[in-house]
């Protein structure tokens, strides 16, 4: 199998750094593995003819591949538990408390196959049985078509599962084949959009509470400052922003820290 050599590494890396803001140069390995079973995939006889097909744009299936390929998936229900506990007994009491009749806009960014969605979407279900709730809804987006095709589907191996409470897993899913699927209740106040983070453009509306867990760590300094301001635009007054337990704000004027990576958006702050 070849491999990358150092021209076209930096080739791939650049590329991704300007469309996506993705910085990957930590990444060779992951980046040589896959690529090369891709090349070999679509018959490209060099690395270069396969970078020309991505540079170029024009194979669709190509670029959807290559960019499911340098974009990481990984995700289960209920990952970083005390984060959702924090909807629980905070984020949504407090909405509740202040927007008792508005509907409720929660944004999972960087959703990939759609379990964090689908995880709000049961808490919400639970906190709400004996309560007059607002409408919720709840929207997903990721740069992946592949991994928005796949929550939009809401099936699930048992390994995704393997931490969802056998409550949930009675009340919130139906056994097929083996595989887990999540009920219409849970799935109708959960949509997905493809959208790239990069791209200013992509968020339409304000939000109350937004999960951006694991995905600013992969862009680069310039990208991931540029990502967290038009999270802030997009915010709520007071409302929360939840990163991933690497990823930290170092500038308290936009946002105050609180705990377990859950940010909240300052009044005060002033965007310029």
């Amino acid at each position: 199998m070849d491999h990358l050599t150092d021209k076209e590494f930096d080739r791939v890396c650049t590329y991704l750094s300007c469309t996506i803001g993705l910085n990957m140069r930590s990444k060779r390995v992951l980046l040589d593995c896959r690529l090369s079973r891709e090349r070999e995939r679509f018959g490209f006889s060099t690395f270069s003819s396969y970078l020309d097909a991505v540079e170029a744009g024009t194979d669709n299936e190509v670029n959807t591949r290559f960019i499911d390929l340098v974009t990481t998936h990984y995700t289960y229900f209920l990952r970083e538990s005390r984060q959702f506990d924090f909807l629980r007994t905070t984020a949504f009491p407090e909405m509740e408390a202040s927007r008792p009749r508005r509907t409720w806009n929660i944004l999972c960014a960087g959703c990939s196959t759609g379990e964090e969605c689908y995880t709000t979407s049961m808490i919400v279900e639970d906190y709400g049985r004996d309560r007059d709730l607002p409408p919720v809804r709840i929207t997903g987006i990721d740069i992946s078509k592949g991994a928005i095709e796949k929550a939009r589907r809401a099936t699930y191996q048992p390994a995704h599962v393997e931490k969802v409470p056998p409550h949930w897993l009675s009340s919130y899913f139906t056994r097929n084949d083996g595989n887990y699927t999540v009920t219409g209740p849970v799935r109708r106040r959960v949509t997905f959009a493809q959208a790239n983070l990069n791209d200013p453009d992509a968020l339409r509306r304000h939000y109350d509470l937004i999960m951006c867990r694991n995905v600013i760590i992969y862009f680069d300094r310039e990208t991931r400052e540029k990502v967290l301001d038009n999270l802030h635009r997009h915010l709520a007054v007071s409302g929360y922003l939840i990163l991933g337990h690497s990823e930290i704000i170092r500038s308290r004027a936009k946002f105050a820290y609180q705990k377990d990576s859950v940010y909240q958006k300052q009044p005060e702050a002033i965007t310029s």
